[in-house]
């Protein structure tokens, strides 16, 4: 009897998790579970898309090892929340480095998590939806 040896790629083992949302066990405290609400106050979530622009993002602020939030340059009025597949831990500590060379960050890509001085590799996570949030006009 032959034994073979399947590989899957890494992208498919990482999007598994979509169907849990597989962020359950990532929390966040109290002080930055304020900071979020702070951050999506007096905007209205619409229906989660799979890519943005990475020429429209004007910053991303890191809330925890849970979300991660895109301001858009071109409408301030929207940002984009994602939550990594398990979160992404240690974002707070370096920069989140992506590899793929197109203009978008979708669902499923990998990001590393870097010291760009020493090199240091903290970590790496898979991108959820973004899921838009925009203010309100009165």
């Amino acid at each position: 009897m032959r034994k073979f040896l399947i590989a899957i790629p890494a992208a498919l083992l990482l999007a598994a998790p979509a169907a849990n949302s597989g962020t359950k066990e990532v929390k966040l405290n109290d002080k930055q579970q304020a900071k979020f609400d702070k951050k999506v106050e007096g905007r209205v979530s619409g229906d989660p898309v799979s890519c943005i622009s990475r020429a429209d993002q004007k910053n991303m602020t890191v809330i925890g090892d849970k979300y991660l939030v895109y301001q858009r340059s071109s409408n301030p009025k929207t940002i984009y929340v994602n939550e990594p597949y398990g979160g992404c831990r240690n974002v707070d500590r370096g920069a989140l480095i992506t590899r793929r060379s197109h203009q978008n960050l979708c669902r499923g890509e990998i990001a590393e998590v870097k010291d760009l001085t020493t090199g240091i590799h903290y970590d790496s996570c898979a991108f959820g939806d973004f899921v838009p949030y925009t203010k309100e006009t009165s």
